[in-house]
């Protein structure tokens, strides 16, 4: 059997965290979920608010053993507002990472769950480098505050956001940690009918139907989320793993006429 380890999960209390949390009880990992709610899974629990710098430093002052996952699933849809969708989805998360890992065994892996929403990070690149560069939670909420309009914007620049980050940070922790993330199309959540609201059927329905007619479901992306924090993946660093049954890339040739 595995050897036990140490597992931290953000928003591990519904959708794809509680799938994630699930899996890694069920491997025999010691589990503790950084959310506002607590689980009905049996894991510890450290009450956390993501959009806090100070929530965040008392959860990672919290933990009691060296941790040697991360994963951070935690995230609003762009149906909130600008500065709590920065917040959470980017800012919170880089900053409880960067105060993580100096804690984690070596060898450890984040996974970071971002969102096919960030798939055209290439074409806002100088925008997204602008929140990426801000040197901490606030100046990045204030920098993104300032230029983004809806929610929905914010979303989709917290995403793209967090997959250029992921690929500076895991050069910055080579050797130590490895980071990737995870980008789902749209998945079976609570938060669902957010995301129809914020984005439009218009959108998403194209997805839905390119990916054979139905949604993903939290314990498809959970597995992938636990194979990049196995040994398994261990030539995977600073890398973006689309799950989405092929549907972005489909409509992405669509769109251009390529095929």
């Amino acid at each position: 059997m595995a050897k036990p380890r140490t597992v931290v999960v953000t928003g591990g209390a519904s959708g794809i965290g509680e799938a994630v949390v699930q899996r890694f009880v069920a491997r025999g990992d010691a589990v503790v979920i950084l959310d506002r709610r607590p689980s009905d899974l049996p894991v510890r629990h450290i009450e956390t608010d993501l959009n806090d710098r100070a929530s965040i430093e008392a959860a990672v002052g919290g933990l009691r053993h060296p941790v040697d996952v991360l994963c951070n699933v935690a995230g609003v849809s762009g149906s909130s507002p600008v500065p709590l969708v920065l917040g959470v989805n980017f800012f919170g998360l880089r900053h409880l990472t960067e105060q993580l890992v100096p804690r984690m065994n070596a060898g450890g892996a984040v996974v970071s769950v971002a969102s096919t929403a960030g798939w055209y990070w290439r074409d806002h690149l100088e925008e997204v480098a602008k929140l990426v560069s801000a040197p901490d939670f606030e100046a990045g909420v204030k920098t993104g505050a300032a230029c983004l309009d809806t929610g929905k914007d914010a979303y989709t620049r917290s995403k793209e956001a967090l997959i250029v980050w992921t690929s500076q940070a895991a050069q910055r922790y080579r050797g130590h940690v490895r980071v990737n993330t995870v980008s789902p199309g749209p998945v079976e959540t609570p938060l669902l009918p957010e995301f129809y609201d914020s984005m439009g059927h218009a959108e998403l329905d194209p997805l839905t139907e390119l990916a054979g007619g139905r949604n993903g479901r939290p314990e498809e992306i959970a597995a992938v989320v636990e194979f990049l924090a196995g040994e398994g993946a261990s030539w995977i660093n600073g890398t973006d793993v689309v799950v989405d049954a092929g549907a972005e890339v489909a409509f992405e040739l669509a769109q251009a006429e390529a095929v």
